[in-house]
């Protein structure tokens, strides 16, 4: 019921701002005899129209047979303290699939566009020792910089702070190494990394995790206090059980999971326009409401949005106005509106 709540919450804009009543929300609490509702109001509104507070209600009534009660708080979106046990950073956040081959890399990096296009600070770290993706989709392969204390300097492109263990090795080395090794090289780039290098922190790191549930994903749940992990799957059932591996982990050291994306979704075919299901239909969505998460978005097959990521040119940069670059831009906004203390 919660998930179904979530979704009639989307695209309804608080009048006056780009926020809509999802963004915005903070808790949701259901028992026998209600449904509880919490949003965060930014600090600078001066109070919610009755009106809309009638919309709200009457959205959620459609898909709850529960009085609903709703509350509206008011604090900032983004508190200025640094609470995510990197130096530098807010918030960190892991995107996450469990499985290779779902497309996690190029949600990542395109989400963190949408993000910085909320007005957030972001940067990537792509955590993926064995394969990192990220010097292919942004086209940087040069070694990043160093203090003078030994501390790397993030490359910047597309206004993203960047860092990758692809920056540090020729682009076609393999890398052979052992957990130890490989779980050494995740701190040194957890720990050592200078984000804030022009005294402006940044608001969002996302990681790049690469897939599995083993040494380098709990080094970082360890090492980082994560404000929240995004789950990437597609439909099918292989995805789903390596993405319920993925969610199992991040619950059993108590990382919240801040909603799922299902990818490839569909395929629209550019010559006679019809829409096909690669994967099985609806399985993402029936995950999410298994697993009581929100679905944050879902990313159909796009020939340009796969090529966008071979020639190191991400799509949002590209294009702008794109019903995918929509679908991240509201990602982004509901993602940015749980950006909190």
């Amino acid at each position: 019921m919660e998930s179904n709540i979530r979704s009639s919450l989307r695209g309804l804009v608080l009048p006056g701002t780009t926020l809509d009543a999802l963004s915005i929300l903070e808790h949701i609490k259901i028992d026998a005899t209600k449904a509880f509702l919490v949003f965060r109001m930014p600090d600078n509104f001066a109070a919610v129209d009755p009106a809309w507070e009638l919309t709200i209600q009457s959205a959620c009534q459609k898909v709850c047979n529960l009085p609903i009660l709703i509350t509206f708080n008011r604090h900032n979106q983004i508190p200025p303290k640094l609470n995510s046990g990197i130096n530098g950073v807010r918030h960190v956040i892991a995107v996450a699939s469990g499985k290779g081959g779902v497309g996690k890399s190029s949600i990542c990096l395109n989400l963190a566009l949408a993000l910085q296009k909320q007005g957030l600070k972001v940067g990537i770290l792509d955590a993926d020792i064995y394969g990192p993706s990220l010097p292919t989709m942004t086209g940087v392969f040069e070694k990043p910089k160093t203090t003078s204390s030994k501390k790397l300097i993030p490359h910047q492109k597309f206004g993203l702070k960047l860092m990758s263990m692809g920056f540090m090795v020729p682009k076609d080395a393999a890398i052979i190494w052992r957990g130890l090794m490989v779980q050494s090289a995740i701190g040194q780039m957890l720990s050592d990394v200078i984000w804030d290098e022009d005294n402006a922190p940044l608001d969002v790191l996302l990681i790049d995790m690469p897939p599995g549930t083993g040494d380098v994903q709990l080094t970082i749940a360890q090492k980082a206090n994560l404000t929240g992990a995004i789950i990437v799957a597609t439909s099918q059932e292989l995805a789903l059980i390596d993405a319920r591996r993925a969610i199992k982990m991040f619950e059993k050291v108590n990382i919240p999971i801040l909603g799922i994306v299902e990818n490839m979704s569909n395929f629209l075919c550019p010559n006679c326009k019809t829409t096909s299901h690669i994967f099985p239909k609806q399985g993402v969505v029936e995950e999410c409401n298994k697993q009581n998460m929100p679905l944050l978005g879902a990313i159909p097959l796009d020939i340009a949005f796969r090529e966008s990521g071979d020639v190191g040119e991400p799509f949002l940069e590209k294009y702008h106005d794109h019903p995918i670059s929509q679908i991240f831009n509201q990602m982004a906004t509901t993602i940015k509106g749980q950006l909190h203390a």
